[in-house]
């Protein structure tokens, strides 16, 4: 049996890392301002920084992160009576989505941070210590563990891919007031791409992590259309282009678009329409004449 290999496009790459380090200011430490040919991500992990950059002047809070974009001019300063704790790490990376992190700080939920500090630790199984100095210019070890350069770099890949579908596009609220993991133009993008297949509702709102009455309130404030009303009309527009373009029997529309039986397509067709699939078919290849005389 033969089989077709799909290759798997990559959205983000990093070519190369610059360094990984976990130290602690010292209070009221303040670096010079300066740049990079790289991006720098910074996370606090206790304590408060406080960052002056091209894109974002401001604070960067336990639990916040920040990146730099490669080339932009910055320069921090911890608290004037407390510790802080930070993750700096410098990487080569050029992807657009990124450009958000250089403009406001985001939290990071207790996932991330374990992420973040699982890449850390792999962190130190290619670069060697001192691993609490903001040097730039770290030193790979010698003897590393087998495939800890790749694994780092996957798992900082990994990271900043889930970091853009988690913060990059802006959470949204239910009316009860709880915030929605996702972002509508999401759903909308997944039906669109799926309404085919059998979607059943909770499976949507576990997919996307919410709660029934959520994701049926933010879907028809967004679409103006309830699930069941948005999936039957993307279905009479398939159905209607399959029927003008093809010469596809109608069993075989039935299954391309997910209906149980071509019975039960031709009802669902009349119901929307007032015609059946054969008077419809019929009269687009009559038009199609007196087009052509």
């Amino acid at each position: 049996m033969n089989f077709n290999l799909i290759k798997i496009k990559d959205v983000l790459e990093i070519p190369e890392i610059a360094n990984v380090h976990f130290f602690e200011f010292e209070k009221n430490y303040s670096t010079i301002e300066d740049s990079h040919p790289f991006c720098e991500l910074v996370f606090s992990y206790a304590g408060t920084l406080g960052i002056v950059s091209e894109n974002y002047t401001g604070k960067l809070r336990k639990g916040e992160l920040l990146i730099h974009r490669a080339g932009e001019r910055h320069a921090l300063k911890s608290h004037k009576n407390k510790k802080t704790t930070v993750v700096i790490i410098g990487f080569k990376c050029h992807c657009e989505y990124l450009n958000v992190f250089s403009e406001r700080p985001v939290k990071l939920s207790e996932r991330e941070i374990k992420e973040l500090a699982r890449i850390v630790r792999e962190g130190r199984n290619v670069f060697a210590p001192p691993y609490d100095v903001p040097l730039y210019d770290m030193k790979k070890k010698e003897n590393q563990i087998w495939g800890s350069e790749q694994l780092l770099r996957s798992l900082l890949e990994n990271f900043l891919v889930e970091l853009v579908r988690n913060h990059a596009i802006r959470a949204e609220k239910s009316d009860d007031g709880a915030v929605l993991d996702f972002k509508c133009e999401e759903i909308v993008a997944y039906v669109d791409a799926h309404f085919a297949e059998k979607l059943v509702l909770d499976d949507l709102a576990f997919l996307f992590n919410t709660n029934r009455s959520a994701f049926c309130k933010s879907f028809k404030a967004f679409t103006g259309k309830t699930l069941v009303n948005y999936i039957a009309d993307k279905k009479l527009e398939a159905f209607i282009s399959l029927l003008s373009k093809t010469n596809l029997s109608l069993a075989e529309i039935a299954s391309e678009l997910g209906f149980e039986s071509t019975a039960y397509l031709c009802r669902f067709f009349k119901k929307y329409t007032g015609k059946t699939p054969k008077e419809y078919r019929r009269e687009i290849k009559e038009n199609s004449v007196k087009g052509e005389k």
